[in-house]
């Protein structure tokens, strides 16, 4: 969605953005490369995560690699000065109190992942990139696939009520909207992004949808349509999983002190499972949906939307600077957790965000951290028009 940050909200992203602006020219359009620079490379940052995210002492540093000199020296230069602009971002996450931070960037043939802090505050383990975290909002994505199979497939259509896929279905509409939850259509809960407890009820009735037509249970449907073909072997759901290996751990804050949420999340009513996912699987997915070898073109162009539009059928889209078109995917904001993934309409620029964010209490309003990890997004990929792709 076009959103702009809350005012005031994460400040200290400001003068990240701005450096990571004026030291790739994200506003102009692509030109030609400078020659190749002389000048060496920096050196790799190294580090290990020796105190809890909560200590007030030298956060955790990312200890990923950084990535191989191309061909271009100064296009390696662009790429690593965005790493460290995205490194510095999560040092300052991890030193505001929140237990991980995940990133995944891909531009070409480039690629660069980051991990830093704690895969639980209980155990001290630091994270890895390959880890599994909660990633809110991609599992909106994935049910509009696997919606929009059922449309092409002839057993559903997109502005037919919901009751007439679920007859025994009852209630009215959730946020005190006043009609029958079944007078809604497919197509208006797939359009649903009016907040965090309106999604999580849209996603319930959608998940629904979907196993009543195909017969079985919603993680045996994207096994076999989405992580089967694709090999996205990180992804779960939690409810369906059992014990996770190597679970990112998400929590809040209550009377009683901080509390883990990762799977008993304090939230009234049904709520759908939570995807969980590393970082590179969600760019994957997202480079395939948009690359067509999940939909047929006409069903992709229903879930990007209209040109003009804000979200589409399970995509958010926000403007591409380098292309005069749009980025497309999803922003997630669960408590506990906090989700960024976005990727140019070719799939060729992506970068996903995934943080375990400071515990807070839990509360109906929007994360204002993942308002930043929004801001922050686009103006990295914005950022990246001068890089040689290939």
């Amino acid at each position: 969605m076009k959103r702009a940050s809350a005012p005031g909200a994460a400040g200290f992203c400001c003068g990240l953005l701005l450096a990571a602006c004026l030291a790739s020219s994200c506003t102009d359009p692509p030109g030609p490369l400078p020659p190749p620079s002389t000048a060496p490379s920096p050196a790799p940052v190294t580090g290990t995560t020796s105190a809890p995210p909560f200590a007030r002492t030298t956060p955790p540093v990312p200890t990923s690699p950084i990535p191989s000199a191309s061909a271009d020296a100064t296009n390696s230069m662009v790429f690593l000065e965005l790493q460290a602009s995205l490194e510095v971002f999560s040092r300052e996450l991890i030193s505001q109190g929140a237990p991980a931070v995940l990133m995944e960037a891909r531009s070409g043939q480039q690629s660069w992942t980051s991990a830093a802090g704690v895969r639980s505050l209980e155990s001290g383990l630091p994270v890895d990139a390959s880890d599994p975290i909660v990633v809110g909002g991609v599992l909106r994505s994935m049910l509009a696939v696997s919606v929009l199979k059922l449309v092409e497939e002839g057993k559903a259509a997109l502005d037919l009520p919901v009751s007439a896929y679920l007859p025994d279905l009852t209630g009215g509409v959730a946020g005190g909207g006043g009609g029958p939850v079944g007078d809604l259509s497919l197509r208006h809960l797939l359009a649903d992004s009016s907040g965090r407890d309106s999604s999580r009820w849209a996603d319930t009735v959608l998940i629904r949808v979907v196993e009543r037509l195909r017969g079985a249970a919603l993680i045996d449907v994207l096994r076999r349509e989405v992580w089967g073909p694709l090999g996205l072997r990180s992804m779960a759901l939690l409810d369906d999983a059992g014990a996770i290996p190597n679970l990112v751990h998400g929590y809040a804050s209550t009377d009683g002190g901080t509390v883990d949420i990762t799977e008993t999340p304090p939230t009234a009513g049904q709520s759908p499972p939570r995807l969980v996912s590393s970082a590179a699987d969600v760019n994957t997915f997202q480079a395939a949906l948009l690359g067509g070898r999940l939909l047929a073109p006409s069903s992709l162009l229903l879930m990007k939307g209209m040109v003009s539009a804000d979200y589409g059928l399970g995509l958010d889209q926000w403007d591409d600077r380098c292309t005069n078109g749009n980025y497309y995917g999803h922003a997630g904001d669960l408590p506990g957790f906090g989700t960024i993934t976005m990727s140019s309409a070719d799939g060729n620029r992506q970068l996903t965000i995934a943080v375990a964010t400071p515990p807070e209490p839990v509360t109906g309003q929007p994360s204002a951290i993942v308002l930043e990890l929004t801001h922050l997004a686009q103006v990295v990929l914005n950022s990246s028009c001068r890089f040689r792709f290939g």
